[in-house]
């Protein structure tokens, strides 16, 4: 029992690649270690645990379930230390430490990075590890604390997560000129039911909000002739100029095409559509202090750069 306790963080850290990766090697070329030294590092602590952490399947490398329990409490140990630094570094008015963050496709893309450039200028010290999704898996990582926080485009209702708006977004229906030309003539609620649609995926924060907005004429997105759906912002503006059909997208993503007139913002008599971005964490998870100041940093810029200042 005293020497599970003084297991080497080293020999914790192999064995975690190793679960990660599926593979002793890929765990090495990931640690800038031989190979051996992962397998030696990997049976060392097998000796020192007396169990079996890997079943090796020819060539596959699959945990046993010592190995999943070792992996769940491997997280946490490197989330303390990861803590316990960061609170020292802050007493030394230091901010430094690894950042996990998650952005929803539009804030990732067109939003974040001119933050996170800003935050890095400010904190040096800070390496950040920035992962792209839809507002559900974004939250679902957060929820799982494999993402400290998050920006996303929309709200969920989970308890243990904390919602709070960052920035407001204005939603614009957009086509090209001759598909609206083909359709102008129609009124509102016969437009939105006959238009060719590019959607976004189930979970994005865009369709949340379009849905929203459609159901106060009582239409139901489902029932809407979805030509292709798209899981980017960009791939969706390249559907919209290639003329494949309409969609309620956010302005931030389509202004270059509405400047050069490839599309066109059709506004229609009583559809409201506006949505916030929201920054995401788990209530239940002490935030190290470089997350608590990107947080500040969030709410501070995000308004002037969706706007382009």
């Amino acid at each position: 029992y005293q020497e599970c306790l003084f297991m080497d963080i080293r020999k914790i850290e192999a064995f975690s690649k190793v679960y990660e990766h599926s593979s002793f090697s890929k765990a090495g070329k990931a640690l800038y270690l031989s190979q051996p030294t992962i397998s030696a590092h990997v049976a060392a602590l097998e000796q020192e645990l007396e169990v079996q952490l890997f079943d090796r399947i020819g060539r596959t490398v699959v945990p046993t379930k010592a190995g999943e329990v070792l992996y769940q409490h491997a997280q946490r140990i490197f989330e303390v230390s990861e803590l316990a630094i960061s609170e020292i570094r802050n007493l030394q008015d230091r901010i430094t430490g690894k950042l996990d963050i998650g952005g929803s496709t539009i804030p990732a893309n067109y939003i974040m990075p001119q933050i996170l450039a800003r935050f890095w200028a400010e904190y040096p010290e800070v390496v950040m590890d920035l992962r792209i999704g839809d507002s559900e898996e974004i939250v679902d990582q957060v929820r799982d604390n494999q993402l400290m926080l998050g920006v996303v485009g929309a709200r969920f209702d989970l308890h243990e997560l904390h919602f709070e708006p960052v920035v407001s977004d204005s939603l614009v229906l957009v086509m090209t000129p001759g598909l609206h030309e083909r359709y102008a003539h129609l009124p509102t609620e016969e437009l939105l039911r006959k238009l060719p649609w590019v959607m976004r995926e189930e979970g994005s924060g865009t369709r949340v909000a379009m849905a929203a907005s459609l159901a106060r004429f009582g239409i139901d997105i489902h029932a809407l002739k979805t030509v292709i759906m798209v899981r980017n912002a960009g791939a969706m503006a390249r559907c919209l100029s290639a003329g494949m059909g309409a969609a309620i997208t956010s302005a931030i993503t389509v202004g270059p095409e509405l400047t050069s007139g490839l599309l066109v913002n059709v506004e229609l008599p009583g559809l409201e559509m506006n949505r916030d971005f929201y920054v995401v964490f788990n209530k239940r998870r002490s935030l190290f202090p470089a997350a608590l100041r990107l947080i500040e940093f969030l709410k501070r810029n995000a308004q002037m750069i969706s706007e382009g200042q």
